[in-house]
């Protein structure tokens, strides 16, 4: 079907319209003179659209006259039609010929770079260093080695763990995971507490080096002293100071709290449209026909065409289609129990981020309340963690 109509569309073919009282017999002396014509179409009693390529439209002005109907043609299409256009206009082709080159060597260069997945690391001090190694703006893509550009960021960023650098179009996009540091470690011969790192309820203490403050079933804030490093006994004029360390394991919690609407607004189209159409070249959009939206309520539909694309590479230029469609707003409400086992799902797994993995988890309480329309639900985790950390005395 697709091989047909590529075949009619380089040969040619017009849609054309009949007018008579005799149809039939103006298709049947098409047909016997092997005349081809597709996609009739009765548009009433006396009209007939089809459409028909170049020469048999030619021959079919003959037999329009025998069969006492007029013929016109309402639609040209085809590459003919489109060759004859562009010969008349040829200051358009040469500049349409040179714009396309133009923009075949201007998407070898990047114009834009990205950096994601850094929260301790500045974006500036990761791009310094890939304009060091070749990776700035205006850089031709086929001078850069991205494994290189990798192992460059890795080496002078000691902070990285993992770099993936990717190149779109014009588009650098560079992502990166950071290295999880452990908490800096205090010489052993160095005098210290230990102290809670966050609150929760002692289950239980392993003191292997100092005097233990706590024990099981105590309630502890962060910052409180769980392990002394300072030893006084009787007899001793003056107190030890020791390097205190130890495990001090506690209940900790974790919380998430999310809310949803059960009374939600459905937009419904109601058949009314306006299309817009566009080119987006690069960063740049520019439209190509000036339709405004003429609806106060509308559901868009966006879709977009990559025309100049040959194994997944190719010009920077999209065709952006957008239908507007008019809606109405109508009220649904939301069964409850659905929306409460889908705002448990997401705050599990919200709160399950939060939790290394290592942790043991012992119980977990969910609570839902509903005010106005808006059901809120509250998930406390609770978990076994080891919570001492050191502090210098």
């Amino acid at each position: 079907m697709l091989m047909v109509k590529l075949w009619n569309y380089f040969r040619g073919y017009v849609i054309i319209k009949i007018e008579g009282l005799s149809l039939e017999k103006f298709i049947n002396m098409a047909i016997a003179r092997d005349i081809y014509l597709w996609d009739i179409k009765r548009l009433n009693y006396t009209t007939l659209e089809a459409k028909v390529g170049i020469g048999g439209f030619k021959a079919l002005r003959k037999l329009v006259r025998r069969a006492g109907c007029r013929m016109y043609i309402s639609e040209k299409n085809g590459y003919p039609f489109w060759f004859s256009k562009v010969k008349k206009r040829k200051m358009l082709v040469l500049g349409a010929f040179f714009s396309l080159i133009l923009l075949l060597v201007l998407s070898t260069f990047i114009f834009r770079i990205d950096v994601m997945g850094n929260e301790n690391i500045s974006t500036e001090e990761i791009l310094t260093t890939l304009g060091e190694s070749g990776l700035t703006i205006g850089a031709n893509r086929y001078f850069i080695n991205l494994r290189d550009l990798e192992n460059s960021l890795l080496i002078h960023i000691h902070e990285l763990a993992w770099v993936g650098i990717e190149i779109k179009g014009i588009h650098a996009k560079i992502e990166v995971v950071e290295k999880t540091l452990p908490p800096p470690r205090i010489d052993k011969n160095t005098p210290c507490d230990v102290i809670a790192k966050k609150n929760g309820v002692i289950e239980k203490v392993i003191a292997r080096n100092g005097d233990a403050l706590v024990q099981k079933g105590d309630i502890v804030a962060e910052g409180d002293l769980l392990i002394t490093g300072i030893v006084e006994r009787e007899g001793m004029e003056t107190p030890l100071y020791i390097h205190a360390y130890g495990e001090v394991y506690a209940k900790t919690y974790y919380e998430g709290n999310k809310s949803m609407k059960l009374l939600k607004v459905k937009k419904e189209k109601t058949g009314e449209k306006v299309m817009r159409r566009g080119v987006k070249i690069g960063a740049l959009e520019l439209a190509l026909n000036g339709e405004t939206n003429p609806y106060e309520v509308y559901v868009l539909e966006k879709s977009s065409k990559k025309p100049f694309q040959w194994r997944g590479k190719g010009l920077p230029v999209e065709i952006i289609t957008e239908e507007i469609y008019e809606a109405i707003e109508v009220e649904e409400k939301v069964d409850i129990t659905d929306a409460k086992n889908l705002l448990h799902e997401a705050l599990i797994e919200e709160i399950l981020e939060e939790i290394p993995k290592e942790l043991e988890i012992l119980n977990s309480n969910t609570e839902f309340t509903i005010k106005n329309n808006i059901l809120y639900g509250n998930v406390i985790i609770e978990v076994l963690e080891d919570i001492a950390t050191q502090k210098k005395l």
